[in-house]
């Protein structure tokens, strides 16, 4: 009897885990996501936009128009012209009224220190014994007036108020009356040489008036009828801005007897002004450039019209001739009856 060998072999669970396909599915899942994933970079982010600054709400100058008034509440490229406008007439306006002022003050600059000069002789004597100099001042006023009116009873009141009497004056021999009334001028004439010098004079003094003002006259003619021709001078800062500039070169040149003319004198100076100052020469030149469109688009209207004029449209190419021949044709252009 063959005894059955059989080898025992022990059984081992087998590990519970994924199939080859889900294994390498999710293998890939893996790659995916590692592929996908943002790579990270060193370029700069972009900064936040800044907000908007915030319009505030006022009110418009009450010197303003309507439309300024419009322009100034809802500002836009398409109406920024008119404040410039605005901006350029209050300047103008505000340094003419200080001019004003100025020349004002200028004039009560000089009745004041004139005044001042004359109190400060005396300031010290009048201080030294308590007096109040505007008070000396008041009463000499009062005082002058007063002996214009009724030099009598003045002068009496005068004399009262500094322990005087009339009497005091010839009475008592404080005073040495005058032994003789003062005789009176005798009347001084003229002698014929003397009264014709003196004529003389005064025509003389006439004639250069009228001479001066004639010339003043004239100047100014020039004046006007040069800045009308400028269209810098349309704006009034500017103009007064480029007057400004001007007034000592023109002043320097009329000295310098170099020109024979105010309108060379006026003409240098401003082209002096204008090309030495970026501001002025830029704005001649858009001036300038905008003159330019404006005539040729008014040459071409020109043309235009012309082309419109001609036997046929615009667009039906050159008129044609009636011609009987072709030698009819070139005699026609040979005689230059095109």
């Amino acid at each position: 009897m063959e005894e059955n060998s059989t080898e025992m072999t022990p059984q081992r669970d087998e590990p519970q885990g994924l199939s080859i396909r889900e294994t390498m599915a999710e293998h890939m899942a893996a790659d995916k996501s590692e592929s996908e994933a943002p790579t990270p970079t060193n370029e700069p982010q972009p900064a936040a936009a800044a907000p908007a600054p915030e319009r505030p709400m006022l009110v418009p100058p009450a010197d303003m128009r309507n439309d300024e008034k419009e322009a100034y509440l809802n500002p836009t490229p398409q109406n920024a012209h008119i404040l410039q406008n605005y901006l350029n007439r209050r300047a103008y306006e505000t340094r003419s009224e200080f001019s004003r002022k100025m020349a004002e003050v200028e004039a009560k600059a000089k009745v004041a220190g004139a005044f001042a000069d004359v109190v400060q002789q005396h300031e010290d004597y009048y201080t030294k014994r308590g007096y109040n100099i505007a008070d000396v001042a008041k009463r000499s006023i009062a005082w002058d007036r007063a002996m214009a009116n009724d030099p009598v009873n003045t002068a009496v009141e005068w004399l009262r108020a500094y322990g005087l009497m009339p009497e005091d004056l010839t009475g008592q021999g404080r005073f040495n009356a005058p032994s003789q009334a003062p005789q009176q001028a005798q009347t001084q004439y003229l002698t014929k040489e003397q009264a014709e010098a003196i004529a003389q004079e005064k025509l003389q003094s006439y004639f250069a008036e009228q001479e001066k003002k004639a010339v003043e006259y004239m100047h100014q003619q020039v004046v006007d009828s040069f800045v009308s021709n400028k269209p810098l001078f349309k704006d009034p800062e500017t103009a007064a801005q480029l007057e400004a500039e001007m007034a000592p070169i023109v002043s320097a040149l009329s000295k310098s007897g170099r020109y024979s003319s105010p309108d060379q004198v006026l003409e240098t100076a401003y082209n002096y002004v204008v090309n030495g100052n970026p501001t002025f020469s830029g704005l001649v030149q858009r001036m300038a450039a905008k003159t330019d469109v404006e005539h040729h688009q008014a040459a071409t209207q020109k043309a235009k019209q012309a082309a419109k004029s001609i036997t046929g449209s615009a667009s039906s190419g050159t008129p044609r001739l009636q011609i009987k021949d072709m030698r009819e044709n070139l005699r026609r252009r040979m005689t230059g009856n095109e």
